[in-house]
């Protein structure tokens, strides 16, 4: 089990950061969704070379920086009004139950294969669902 303790609090904290760097910094007025999404695919790629050279040190950094970008990312597309932080989360946590029904719901697996295909028919329904909606 993850260890959050006051993760919550942190995220709150973060986010009210985030926001106000946002207001009192003049470069970040000017920044568009491009520029948040080359700094979010750079992050991950830093992230993903801490993980290859396997450097824990760096990786708890260049992690920090991808949920930095994130923040970034979800606050602009909030003052553009096309969707809020908060509608991202509520539409993971659906996913994450719904792409698992072998953990949230009563699909039963024995095996990782089982499980993987579970997985797999769950995000095929949920494409399917989405494209038809």
């Amino acid at each position: 089990m993850i260890l959050l303790n006051n993760a919550d609090k942190l995220f709150k904290e973060l986010a009210e950061l985030i926001y106000e760097l946002r207001e009192k910094r003049p470069d970040t007025k000017s920044h568009s969704l491009d520029f948040y999404k080359k700094d979010l695919v750079d992050e991950a790629i830093e992230a993903r070379m801490a993980v290859d050279k396997e450097n824990w040190e760096e990786l708890k950094e260049e992690l920090g920086d991808v949920l930095w970008a994130w923040l970034e990312f979800c606050a602009r597309a909030e003052k553009e009004g096309l969707f809020t932080t908060n509608e991202v989360l509520e539409l993971l946590k659906h996913k994450l139950k719904q792409r698992n029904p072998h953990v949230f719901g009563n699909e039963n697996v024995e095996t990782i294969e089982e499980a993987r295909d579970a997985k797999k028919k769950a995000k095929k329904e949920w494409k399917e669902k989405k494209s038809l909606g």
